[in-house]
């Protein structure tokens, strides 16, 4: 278990340094930019998210599934170099789709100069579909160092292609250009990487895709599904609302990206090493990984609700205060990514359970959407989102106790969590009598969250939330980190 939570800090630290940049270049561009512009810009991503969300049906979430079972190093190399022409296929349906509907989609979203920008932005999915089934082999071969690797190498390229020619032209077609140049860099270097299993491309070369199907269909569509479930209320906010709109909504509607990059790296270390042969070692990973989630996850939360318009500002100007509003909305999410709960489906190959799931959940988030946009505006998208990701998580323990037969008690520290979320919560009364005698924003914010973190850090020392091992592991980590930079 250490060895795994090793793994998650390394593949989290990696992932950390992307946020960074990525949060960097994101500043930047709000700051160089017209609220349109921006607008648009962000509109070719979620369109991007969405069409890959549908046309991978997770091929690249399968390598974790698949790749740890592999007997040989023959039977890997068929199954990469058939996944490889699998996603090749779908990246250039994907480019069709987008540069044929570029002039439809510019209407739907109420953005005419979408249309140009997308026969540009069209190149970008043959280039980025391979990278990320690159990242998941790699994770699937249980070599996050690799992985590690590559996310620096990505985040570099973005911040010198991305960044630089936002700075310098302020353009957005060029901006767009640069976008597609750094996936061009990154699909070289992960084309590289995997030409050791590249085989012809013919009939025998998709042999056993059925069976790789039976498994992905079901989790590729509850992925899909759960894609239009996250991206329904910004589709919906770009249908109903003009670009300028949109840019402020959607800098603030999102979940903290910090906790998205820890789970996904906990995920991806803990699913190929989660075996159905043994429930009771899958209940002790997954309940250990729980409890460490929300050693981060509570504190995150709170400091953040408390102080996030000065965030918001701080990050994107005053122009985009008013994104706060959303921001603390996807705030309420966050206790219930403490644990990922579709990955015990995933390692007990019962992936069709997560895709009936995932109907339910956009079906719902569907019908709320529509009805609160109406009532409450661009604050109902939110609010319908959280209200259908409580609601899900209900019938996902539902069954995981009744139809997976596992004791909730034994995958979740209920009593751990309890006083973890009662150490999260009391150094925000202090924090909060503290901040109103503050008068700069900036300050406020840093002093504010400085004070909670040290209150959150001494009170779950006293509680035994935050115990001994976590230090020395956090410390283990550091050194191992500091060992790897010198060398």
């Amino acid at each position: 278990m250490n060895d795994l939570s090793k793994q998650a800090g390394l593949l989290s630290l990696a992932d950390f340094t992307r946020f960074f940049i990525k949060t960097l270049i994101g500043i930047a561009l709000a700051r160089l930019l017209s609220p349109a512009d921006l607008g648009s810009y962000r509109q070719l991503f979620l369109i991007y998210s969405t069409l890959s969300g549908i046309l991978m049906l997770g091929f690249p979430q399968s390598m974790l599934y698949f790749l740890p079972k592999a007997g040989s190093s023959k039977e890997i190399k068929a199954l990469v170099n058939r996944t490889v022409n699998v996603i090749s296929i779908l990246a250039l349906l994907c480019a069709a789709i987008i540069f044929f509907s570029r002039n439809q989609i510019a209407r739907s979203f109420n953005n005419p100069e979408l249309s140009r920008l997308l026969i540009v932005y069209s190149i970008y999915p043959i280039f980025i579909f391979i990278t990320q089934l690159y990242n998941s082999v790699i994770l699937g071969l249980k070599e996050p160092l690799k992985s590690a690797r590559f996310i620096i190498f990505s985040v570099i390229c973005d911040l010198v292609l991305v960044l630089g020619v936002a700075f310098f032209t302020r353009d957005i077609t060029l901006i767009v250009w640069a976008v597609v140049i750094s996936a061009g860099v990154q699909w070289l270097w992960a084309t590289v990487q995997l030409r050791k299993y590249k085989g012809s491309l013919n009939r025998e070369s998709f042999q056993g895709l059925k069976a790789q199907l039976s498994y992905t269909i079901p989790l590729g569509l509850s992925l899909l599904i759960g894609v239009l479930s996250v991206q329904l209320d910004k589709l919906m906010i770009s249908s109903f609302f003009s670009p300028e709109q949109f840019a402020v909504f959607s800098l603030g509607a999102m979940e903290l990206p910090l906790i998205g990059i820890l789970i996904n790296s906990v995920n991806a270390i803990l699913l190929p090493n989660m075996s159905a042969e043994n429930p009771n070692q899958m209940a002790l990973i997954y309940n250990a990984s729980v409890r460490k989630n929300a050693i981060f996850i509570f504190p995150l939360a709170t400091v953040f609700f408390i102080f996030a318009t000065e965030f918001m500002v701080f990050l994107y100007g005053n122009v985009y205060a008013d994104a706060a509003l959303y921001f603390r909305i996807y705030l309420l999410v966050l206790p219930l990514r403490v644990a990922t709960y579709g990955i015990i489906f995933q390692a007990l190959g019962r992936t069709r359970l997560v895709m009936i799931d995932s109907i339910i959940m956009l079906i719902m988030n569907a019908v709320l959407n529509f009805f609160l946009i109406k009532i409450y505006g661009m604050q109902g998208a939110a609010i319908a989102t959280v209200i259908v990701s409580w609601l899900i998580v209900l019938v996902y323990l539902a069954q995981i106790r009744w139809q997976l037969g596992f004791k909730l008690l034994k995958l979740f520290p209920l009593w751990s969590l309890i006083k973890n979320l009662l150490a999260a919560i009391l150094p925000a009364i202090a924090v909060v009598l503290l901040a109103v005698h503050i008068s700069n924003s900036f300050w406020r914010m840093i002093l504010g969250g400085s004070v909670y973190m040290l209150l959150y850090f001494a009170i779950g020392y006293l509680f035994k939330v935050i115990l001994p091992y976590d230090l020395r592991l956090a410390l283990d980590f550091g050194q191992g980190i500091m060992k790897k930079l010198k060398r």
